[in-house]
């Protein structure tokens, strides 16, 4: 089988991708495989790499590729027999092909909308996914690196796969169905090749796996998936053959109708931090699709697929007249092995039992086989009718006997020689001759039949640690290439004694085997001369090629050495004299205010933001303007924090310290008079106040008694108003006294109700909440009388032992059957903690802190204030609405109140947290400052204000990052003294996560970092705590470095004499309580019915996970489910041995206990946690039936028909009394038309509920209305010019008539509550029009005020801000209701509600997305508990988002050339070179990622030293490291690298200037639609690449006229790409020659995941040996596994071997290399094509398209296109600073290109 070439990025695919996609289109209409028998992928050996385009593809009128040589070679009458046995299955399986054509259509449909995602970050911890093991096979198989017959160096990629996966945390099992075994019989090495990694991973990993099923449809199969639900499906979407890929198809539409994502196996990459895949999602079509067809597949599955694999197993042949019996060897195998096992019993290595049984049987059958065809008597005839050109004469016996003697040599040196000395061996160009194939293909066969029989057998001790390397096919080719040619020449070779002595009794071994058969002894070696290998014309990959050894350029700045000083002696520096060095380009040095090639100033990227007016705006409109946005700040915040919390600051007056503290204690003196006096007055007021409380009691007791008897929950909430509002504890005491009777009298007035109505237990809720409140807040108020009554209202609700706890004289009034009929029959335990779990009460602090005027912070909160007040740093982790970011506000005042100069930063992750955090500062502060100074200022990257004249700056961390980075900022940066950062678990993320983790590191000042999701906190804090120690022995040093150069700073000081000076200490405040709970509930439609099924914590474990796990600590209970738990317990174990002691009335923490506090409740939670742990230890299965019976019980229904009926299950919300509510789906079309849905269903609603007349009326009011008008207007017109009285009279009764008529038009139009959402109470109808006028000039403003006006509203992140805070403010301001969002509203945004709803599954909504979005369920302060809705989410899905931990923050790859080239510009630019230098360093030194890992740490500076060489070799700095030539356009584009070292290149080539010929039309230079649209596809190449699916070209025949595949570059811009990856190339592969030095060579030697060692002495008494091992070819720099296929130092030059051939422990990957690669390929070779979504919309100009034809959501489309539109924008910029002619043709081009997007688009896209 012909195997593909080594291929590169820069090179033509290897396979024609129209012929491919005519073979997968009909792939299936013919069987042309079943025509072989035994035919091996190793037919031919033209080249040596195997691609899976060569043996997948079966197109109808072609063979399998070197399958016509077998062929050829077989009788007519053999072909015809078997094609006519054939034919007769043939006829029947038509509908079954054509099922399996459509199943194709369905999965290439599917997987062509696969998106690459990461795939592991979403569940850390989690049960497992599945990995398909014949995928991974061909996945390792079809390496494009890999040489064929390396069995080696495949098991090397398969366990480097797998150990990927193991070392980032993954949880997965592989799965191999034995029908699939069947599948290989034509392909023997591949066949033998699975088996051995079958049993490898059996044998010598701890992976487990599962090899019992037979195949998917089986029922065993439909039970482990059931019992062990994998999330996701590692699978190869391409088979083998097109019948294993039919089979795989099978597997994939299974997996999807189980709702099992599917992840494609040869499109995973990964990087040094995640893995990332095409992830394909199930939906409701794929289910619809297999029960329709479930019996056709099964059908298939059985006779189309495997029954005709299993037929060739009964027959073989080897050649056309020589047959093999397959039943024969197998029977002559158990023989033999019984044989060896008597003569080694012992045991023996894999390796030679193998080698020793398949050579004597293979010799014994060929032997037989040659024997029948000599005896048979047709052979003569047969051989003259054959061509000889074409059917060369088989071996003979001898020739045979040769090949395995020269095996047996070949396995003998696999034993004994090291790997280090095997990679040494030299490059053989030769192949195998074909005539040898069909021996040897027999030869693998006998191999599979042993290794089967061997696991049979269990009673032989034999040493499986061989497997991986069981055979060496380059090793046997280059010892029979010696004994060939060499030997024949004359060149005698000592073998060595210990080699030689192993390999003669190896092959005694053979002959004892083989019995009476005469194969000539072990020497010599080779008898016979016919030649077995035959040259190969093309010359191998790297052999005898030169590695260029890159000189690195000199270089002098002081910055190299204090970081890489220490290894600037290893490297291989130039003499100045060099021609490298002399040939510099000499650039003027780069300046940052005025470019080289202009004299304009070169601005950066804050000057380059849309500046909105400031406080320093000069003119009047910029003020008005200013005005009108700080009003809209202040009504904004109000819906923040409410109206009456602004603060005014005061300069200088600092803020009260705590009463314990030193200040306090101070201030303790004895009384004046005057304050005796004000004490005394105090009293007196506190005297009339309380009488007139009482007064004021005594007037409403009456009425409110009154009222909760005929309306209890109005009069009690009248009540509660009454204690909210009373300040005097006597007269609230005596209210709750008066509410508890109330309720007592109300309960037992329900009790002598008729039996047949039912009881209202809320009352008994409401009665105990008062014995709650009045036992814990009153108790000193309490009397005997009190006590008396207390116990006697206890005993009538039945909770006797509550009664005589509280007041043991109790008399027992009557019998008991006389209170029976009051009683709640219910322990008071129980009760308490199945009604009352939301109000039981937390041991909450009860003394004030002065610094918090509005609530009493809990002691974790205290420290908060106590780290502010310390100016220290703080790591603040707690949930979501636990009240953290309180402390970034008290920040906020004390900074304000120190000075006008400080400067606090407020970091947010995203534009719409900047928004809420700016409204919120502008409604809590207000402060006088000197003119042109503003409170609060803004930074993104869209637009600014008051950015450095403010003293509170919210930003976001790119904006940060550039005004830490830019030198001219210096001076503004010294003013910082504290930097927030909020929702810092962004550090974890996958893009734009390094830029957080810059900011950690270059700050001086103290920060507070917020987050709620953080599972190492205190790694995150013990690398914080090792920076600030860095910038402390900075600012020490910088202290005593002499008076001369402190001189400044001394009198910088001396400026700021009153500010404290920071610390340099980091805390960790982790508090992990939330302060609501949550309760969970499942969703599923049953008959048109909603069936809501209450989701117990519990039910997402399993019993493995608990094992291996134990419960997660944030999977926490209410009170409720505690008692559910406790009585599934008993349900499922009544003998349980605790039971008693963990019944709720028995427990210690409850029993008698009249208040069970919340602490209670979670001792007993923790209990019944730590009693289930044992369970598992006692009996596991009693485990596995409580965790089935706590699961809910649903129903599957169709995507249409949930979406359908989603207005009916917001109307179910509403009945429950649970709204508002958030409901989340990642699908912006979803968002959008789940709240039309919701807003049609009211219309709809309304018009049932009005009178059929209604509409007419509304008619003949409008007609009336509009002659009234009519005719007002004329009696105006007439009045003016006659102005008599009686028109007068006329205009003022026509003026009444048509404020009547608008009145009925009201009427007619008002909505009935039933058929809306809004509440109008909490927004008065002005400020709702204020709000509400914010969404005129928006895009489809008015499709979100009709919604609004009904209380519905969405929000996602294409939204104008202005919209999304107009949802935001309503929704806070509890006038809208209902609103679907995507998770722009997950990442801290302000919008607490009762419920959140999840609408639909997603591959994003991950362990940390559900923690941030479940966490606005549950308003402190509003809602008892917070509720969470699964609709339409699948059970699995559900188990993992709650028992999965959220990922960890390991830190990114901190370092880019662009980077590199940005801290050069701050070190050589900035005043402060000190500081500059310090910034630079400490960046560099102190990532996360190579925190307390010195071998990354050097690894980095390796990278640091050869990113320098990269910019001076292409201009972009000088030797000093001075920034030159186009510096500043690269700077500006950073966000885009490689594409700015691109751009740069295409214009230093005029490449632009050739593409960009306008014309001119009036008079203007016009360019045409052709020239737009070839810069569109360049600059999308650069600037817009999102790859598709290799798939994706399969589905292209449906495409429409939409551009679904980016076109290729132009030839020129081609040219220009492979020259930068050409030098890109040349630099790294030079970077990883001199870091391999930094490996772990001892762990280089061992397979990564197995740890079986292959290293050792080289062997060095062997002659021969040394011949075939001299190690010419250069191998010290890569693997020396990768070194077995052939591969070199090299290929460290070549980017699509180089993550094959690099060292695995140096922890470098090139995704870190910044290449732009022309073409991406798989791992098997195929193209991943690039998508053309930029180009699309430049010609249709819809978003529309996008989502339809590219197959992005409208989110991410809208994204995608407006980034692209600001990168058009910031290089037309640069371009015109740049350019002195402003009529300069490429400016012109971008300048009509960014207008051409902004007219698109439809938005303001500031010049």
């Amino acid at each position: 089988m012909a195997s593909a070439p080594t291929m590169s990025h820069e090179k033509s695919s290897p396979n024609n991708s129209e012929s491919e996609s005519e073979s997968d289109t009909e792939s299936d209409s013919d069987d042309s495989e079943t025509t072989e028998s035994l035919s091996s992928f190793d037919q031919s050996e033209e080249e040596d790499h195997l691609s899976s385009e060569d043996i997948i593809e079966e197109p109808p009128s072609e063979k399998l590729p070197g399958k016509t040589e077998i062929n050829e070679e077989e009788p007519s009458d053999v072909q015809i027999t078997y094609d006519n046995s054939y034919c007769s299955e043939k006829s029947g399986l038509t509908e079954c092909k054509e099922i399996l054509r459509k199943l194709s259509l369905l999965i290439w449909k599917t997987l062509s909308k696969s998106k690459m995602v990461s795939l592991l970050k979403d569940f850390v911890e989690s049960e497992f996914f599945l990995i398909d093991g014949d995928s991974l096979f061909i996945t390792c198989v079809f390496n494009v690196n890999l040489k064929k017959g390396q069995n080696l160096h495949f098991f090397y990629i398969v366990e480097q796969f797998l150990h990927d996966f193991i070392q980032k945390e993954a949880k997965f099992v592989i799965v191999f169905f034995k029908d699939a075994e069947d599948l290989y019989f034509n392909y023997p090495e591949l066949l033998v090749l699975r088996t051995l990694l079958i049993q490898h991973l059996e044998y010598n990993t701890d992976i487990t796996i599962h090899t019992e099923f037979s195949n998917c449809l089986t029922p065993e199969w439909e039970i482990f998936l059931k019992e062990c639900y994998p999330y996701f499906l590692i699978v190869s979407e391409k088979g083998i053959t097109s019948h294993q890929t039919d089979f795989l198809n099978i597997f994939i539409i299974h997996a999807l109708q189980k709702k099992i994502n599917i992840v494609q196996s040869l499109g995973i990459e990964s990087d040094v931090l995640r893995i990332y895949g095409y992830c394909a999602s199930s939906i409701f079509s794929h289910k619809l699709f297999f029960e329709q067809h479930e019996l056709q597949l099964q059908h298939a599955l059985h006779a189309y697929i495997t029954r005709h694999y299993g037929s060739l197993q009964e027959r073989g042949f080897l050649y056309s007249h020589l047959k093999l019996n397959l039943g024969e060897m197998q029977k002559e195998i158990k023989q033999t092995l019984s044989l060896l096992h008597n003569l080694w019993p012992k045991g023996a290595d894999v390796r030679s039992v193998v080698c020793s049984i398949s050579c004597a049987v293979t010799l014994k059958l060929y032997a037989r086989v040659l024997q029948e065809a000599q005896d048979s008597e047709d052979v003569n005839t047969c051989a003259k009718n054959c061509d000889t050109q074409d059917l060369k004469k088989p071996p003979t016996l001898n020739e045979a006997a040769d090949l395995c003697r020269m095996h047996c040599l070949s396995v003998v040196f696999l034993q004994h020689l090291p790997l280090v000395q095997r990679a040494k061996s030299r490059i053989i160009t030769c192949i195998w001759d074909r005539t040898l194939l069909p021996f040897l293909r027999m030869l693998c066969m006998c191999e599979f039949f042993i290794l089967k029989e061997l696991k049979a057998r269990n009673n032989w001790n034999v040493n499986f640690t061989g497997l991986p390397d069981l055979t060496d096919n380059s090793l046997w080719k280059n010892i029979a290439y010696y004994y060939e040619v060499e030997y024949n020449r004359g060149l005698s070779l000592d073998l060595g004694d210990t080699l030689k002595q192993s390999y003669q009794e190896l092959w005694n071994t053979v002959l004892t085997l083989s019995g009476d058969g005469d194969f000539g002894g072990p020497v010599p070696i080779r008898t016979t001369s016919r030649p077995f290998l035959t040259q190969k014309e093309t010359s191998p990959r790297g052999s005898n090629q030169g590695i260029h050894k890159l000189g690195l350029i000199p270089l002098k700045a002081e910055i190299i050495e204090d970081y890489a000083g220490d290894i600037l002696s290893e490297l291989p520096f130039l003499n100045s004299d060099d021609p490298a060095v002399i040939s510099l380009s000499k650039k003027k040095e780069f300046d940052e205010l005025t470019h080289w090639h202009s004299s304009r100033p070169l601005s950066d990227d804050f000057e380059r933001t849309r500046c909105n007016s400031d406080a320093k705006s000069k003119d009047a409109k910029g003020r008005k303007d200013m005005q009108k946005l700080h009003h809209f700040y202040h009504v904004f915040g109000k819906s923040l924090i409410g109206s009456n919390r602004s603060v005014r600051i005061i300069r200088g007056r600092a803020l009260p310290p705590p009463e314990n503290s030193s200040v306090q204690k101070k201030k303790t003196h004895q009384k004046t008079n005057a304050e005796k006096f004000i004490e005394e007055n105090q009293r007196r007021q506190l005297a009339k106040l309380e009488k007139r409380e009482e007064e004021r009691w005594n007037n409403l007791s009456i009425y409110i008694e009154k009222e909760i008897k005929e309306n209890p929950n109005s009069g009690i909430k009248r009540l509660e108003d009454f204690l909210q509002m009373c300040p005097v504890k006597s007269v609230k005491f005596a209210a709750e006294m008066v509410g508890l009777d109330a309720c007592f009298k109300l309960w037992m007035e329900y009790c002598l109700k008729p039996e047949a109505e039912s009881r209202d237990i809320s009352i008994i809720i409401t009665m105990m909440k008062r014995i709650h409140t009045i036992h814990e807040k009153y108790s000193e108020l309490l009397q005997n009388i009190h006590r008396q009554k207390l116990a006697k209202y206890l005993k009538y609700i039945g909770f006797d032992n509550l009664a005589h706890s509280l007041y043991p004289q109790v008399q027992k009034s009557g019998t008991e059957k006389d209170i029976s009929k009051y009683s709640v029959h219910m322990g008071a335990a129980r009760f308490q903690l199945t009604y009352m779990g939301p109000y039981l009460f937390r041991e909450e602090r009860s003394d004030p802190d002065p610094r918090v005027q509005h609530f009493i912070p809990d002691t974790w909160q205290r420290e908060l204030l106590d780290v502010v007040d310390n100016n220290e740093s703080a790591v603040i982790v707690a949930p979501t609405s636990s009240g953290k970011t309180y402390a970034s506000y008290y920040c906020m005042e004390k900074i304000l109140r120190e000075s006008d100069e400080g400067v606090i930063v407020y970091v947010s992750p995203t534009k719409a947290l900047v928004n809420q955090v700016v409204g919120t500062v502008c409604s809590l502060f207000t402060k006088a400052l000197p003119k042109g100074l503003a409170v609060c200022g803004v930074f993104t990257r869209d637009y600014r204000h008051d950015t450095l004249n403010c003293q509170i700056l919210v930003t976001v961390p790119q904006c940060l990052e550039i005004l830490l980075l830019s030198p001219r900022n210096q001076k503004w940066l010294k003013r910082m003294r504290y930097v927030i950062f909020d929702e810092v678990h962004c550090l974890g993320g996958e893009i734009g996560a390094e830029v957080w983790e810059h900011l950690l590191v270059m700050i001086q000042c103290p920060f507070l970092a917020l987050s709620a999701t953080i599972s190492n906190p205190e790694h995150l804090t013990e690398w914080l705590v090792s920076i600030k120690r860095y910038w402390q022995n900075v600012e020490s040093t910088v202290e005593n470095f002499g008076p001369s150069q402190n001189a400044l700073k001394i009198a910088k000081k001396q400026q700021r004499r009153r500010i404290e000076k920071p610390s340099y200490r980091v805390r960790l405040v982790w508090y992990k309580e939330r302060y609501n709970d949550l309760e969970k509930y499942v969703c599923s439609l049953k008959d048109n019915e909603f069936i809501i099924e209450h989701y117990h914590p519990c039910a997402a474990l399993t019993v493995n996970h608990i094992e291996k796990y134990g419960i997660p600590f944030d999977l926490g209970f209410s009170p409720r489910e505690s008692i559910l738990l406790y009585d599934a317990m008993v349900h499922v174990w009544p003998e349980w041995t605790r039971k008693k002691d963990l019944e709720p009335e028995e427990f210690s923490c409850f029993k008698n206990k009249i208040v069970i506090m919340r602490v209670d409740a979670k001792k007993y939670e923790e209990e019944l946690k730590k009693e289930m742990i044992h369970w598992i230890q006692l009996n596991p299965s009693k485990v596995n039936q409580l965790l089935n019976y706590l699961k809910p019980q649903t129903f599957d229904s169709a995507e249409i028909k949930r979406q359908r009926l989603f207005p009916c299950f917001v109307e179910k919300l509403k009945e429950m009394n649970r709204l508002p509510a958030i409901f989340f789906s990642h699908n912006i079309h979803s968002v959008e038309l789940s709240a039309s849905r919701v807003l049609m269903n009211l219309i709809s609603k309304q018009k049932t509920h009005n009178d059929p007349n209604t509409e007419r009326e509304k008619s003949i009011l409008h007609k009336k209305l509009w002659k009234a008008m009519k005719s007002q207007k004329r009696n105006c017109a007439a009045f003016l010019k006659s102005g008599s009285s009686a028109r007068i009279q006329n205009l003022i009764l026509m003026a009444a008539e048509i404020k009547e008529i608008k009145k009925n038009l009201k009427k007619h139009y008002e909505v009935s509550p039933d058929c809306t959402y809004a509440d109008h109470s909490p927004v008065d109808n002005q400020t709702l029009t204020k709000i509400l006028h914010r969404l005129r000039g928006t895009r489809q403003g008015y499709k979100l005020y009709g919604l609004l006006k009904r209380g519905i509203g969405y929000h996602h992140g294409s939204m104008e801000y202005r919209q999304r805070q107009v949802v935001e403010m309503l929704f806070r301001l509890k006038h809208v209701k209902v609103v679907t969002a995507t998770s722009t509203l997950a990442l801290g945004i302000n919008m607490p509600c009762k419920s959140v709803v999840f609408m639909d599954d997603s591959v994003f909504l991950d362990a940390l997305n559900f923690r941030q979005m479940s966490g606005r369920a549950g308003r402190r302060g509003e809602d008892l508990i917070g509720s969470v809705f699964f609709y339409g989410i699948p059970l699995p899905k559900i188990e993992r988002l709650l028992k999965s931990n959220v990922p960890k923050l390991k830190g990114q790859f901190p370092l880019s050339i662009t980077l590199v080239l940005r801290l050069m510009l701050l070190v050589a630019k900035a005043d402060d070179k000190e500081d500059a230098k310090a910034k630079a360093l400490s960046v560099l030194q102190h990532s996360l990622m190579s925190f307390r890992r010195p071998k990354i740490k050097c690894m980095l500076k390796f990278y640091f030293i050869y990113s320098l060489q990269f910019l001076i070799r292409e201009g972009y700095l000088n030797q000093e490291c001075i920034p030159i030539g186009y510096s500043g356009l690269v700077s500006h584009l950073h966000y885009h690298e490689p594409a700015n070292f691109v751009l740069v290149s295409f214009l230093e080539k005029r490449l632009f200037h050739k593409l960009c010929i306008p014309t001119i039309i009036n008079g203007q230079k016009i360019f045409s639609k052709d020239v737009m649209e070839t810069l569109v596809v360049v600059l999308a190449h650069l600037f817009g690449r999102l790859y598709l699916p290799p798939c994706v070209k399969k589905y292209k025949k449906i495409f429409s006229h939409s551009v679904v595949i980016l076109d290729d570059l132009p030839k020129e811009f081609a040219a220009v790409v492979e020259e930068h990856n050409k030098n890109i190339q040349e630099n790294f592969g030079s970077f990883l020659l001199t870091i391999s030095k930094l490996a772990d060579m001892r762990k280089e030697y061992q397979l990564p995941l197995s740890e079986i060692d292959f290293s050792g002495k080289e062997w060095e008494d062997s002659e021969l040996v040394s011949h075939l091992m001299p190690g010419t070819e250069c191998r010290t720099a890569i693997s020396p596994f990768a070194g077995l296929s052939n591969m070199t130092d090299q290929d460290l030059f070549d980017t699509d071997a180089v993550n094959d051939a690099m060292l695995r422990t140096i922890d470098v990957n090139v995704k870190n290399v910044p290449l732009l690669y022309l073409n991406k390929y798989d791992k098997s070779g195929r193209k991943c094509p690039l998508n053309g979504y930029v180009l699309n919309f430049y010609r249709n100009h819809s978003l529309s398209a996008l989502t339809f034809d590219n197959w992005l959501n409208m989110g991410d489309a809208f994204n995608l296109i407006r980034n692209f539109a600001l990168a058009v924008q910031s290089i037309r910029i640069s371009l015109s600073e740049l350019c002195d002619d402003e009529d300069d043709n490429v400016v012109l081009a971008f300048k009509q290109l960014s207008k051409a997007f902004k007219q698109i688009l439809g938005r303001k896209i500031q010049d």
